[in-house]
């Protein structure tokens, strides 16, 4: 497979254009339009990471319900914190981050906000938030991008598989080189829409089969090819391999001549003993006579 950085810009571009365009016929609408701030925006990234919008939403709605405010998700268990988002992609380590983040704003600026970073350098406000523990690269460069209006492409485990099964990252590349391996393809206003469809594409249960299997992708593929491909899966998804059933071992061996005699010899044993046991019957015991005295 070819380097994708061995891709011309003009090249990349064209390549984005077509997958744009191959992907709008299938998700419609465009990127949430972003209004929250740069804390909540951080705070959202987490529960975005690897899951679809919706269910995204859906956990980040539950958190702020499940809670009385923002200092009692901080000072509560990641298992509490688990529990409340519910059926999500990671709700442990989703659960671990949010907390970490609560506990890093409120500790730094002793509440829960840090509008603070828009007036940080994008390099300064990278490095700031890459301090907070355990936080992912996704969700620095989703709120980098979101938040902060950065020419950044937030790219989690779900849609670097997408660019490699495309041929547009390679298989050993980790979310940032993959998405770097793309950037040069898009503008600065284009960079929300294609990550807004891509995490469409990657979390489409139809489409996620195949995009599993970009370990497997021939290397002659070439990354031009990716508007056909895509749409080829589109039209002929992948159907998710159905678990194995264990299966039990029959033994092909045949009984020896000696173990088979001794078995029929104790087959005719039993069989006679039970055969006796209906034959004898065993006799009733004889009434007593009972002799009744006559009254004088």
């Amino acid at each position: 497979m070819p380097a994708s950085n061995s891709l011309k810009a003009a090249e990349k571009q064209k390549i984005c254009k077509k997958l744009v365009t191959e992907l709008k016929k299938h998700y419609k609408g465009s990127p949430p339009k972003q209004e929250r701030s740069v804390f909540e925006t951080l705070l959202f990234s987490a529960c975005l990471e690897d899951s679809s919008y919706e269910q995204a939403e859906a956990a980040y709605a539950r958190l702020l319900d499940g809670f009385f405010d923002l200092n009692e998700i901080r000072v509560s268990s990641v298992l509490e914190i688990e529990e409340v988002l519910g059926d999500i992609n990671d709700a442990n380590w989703k659960a671990l981050r949010i907390r970490e983040v609560l506990q890093y704003v409120f500790e730094t600026y002793y509440a829960f906000d840090i509008e603070v970073l828009k007036r940080k350098t994008q390099e300064a406000a990278n490095k700031e938030l890459m301090s907070i523990s355990h936080l992912s690269t996704f969700m620095r460069d989703y709120t980098v991008q979101n938040a902060l209006g950065a020419h950044v492409l937030p790219i989690d485990e779900t849609m670097a598989q997408v660019l490699k099964w495309l041929a547009l990252a390679a298989p050993v590349d980790t979310e940032e080189q993959a998405a770097d391996a793309i950037k040069a393809g898009l503008k600065k206003t284009e960079g929300q829409q294609f990550c807004y469809l891509l995490k469409c594409a990657a979390t489409d249960p139809k489409l996620q089969p195949g995009f599993e299997l970009y370990k497997e992708i021939d290397e002659q593929i070439s990354p031009l090819d990716a508007g056909k491909r895509l749409a080829e899966l589109i039209k002929n998804p992948v159907k998710k391999k159905a678990p194995k059933k264990p299966t039990t071992k029959v033994s092909k061996k045949k009984p020896s001549k000696k173990t088979s005699s001794r078995s029929a010899a104790s087959e005719k044993k039993t069989s006679t003993k039970s055969s006796a046991k209906k034959v004898v019957k065993k006799k009733k015991p004889a009434k007593k006579k009972t002799t009744s005295k006559k009254k004088k």
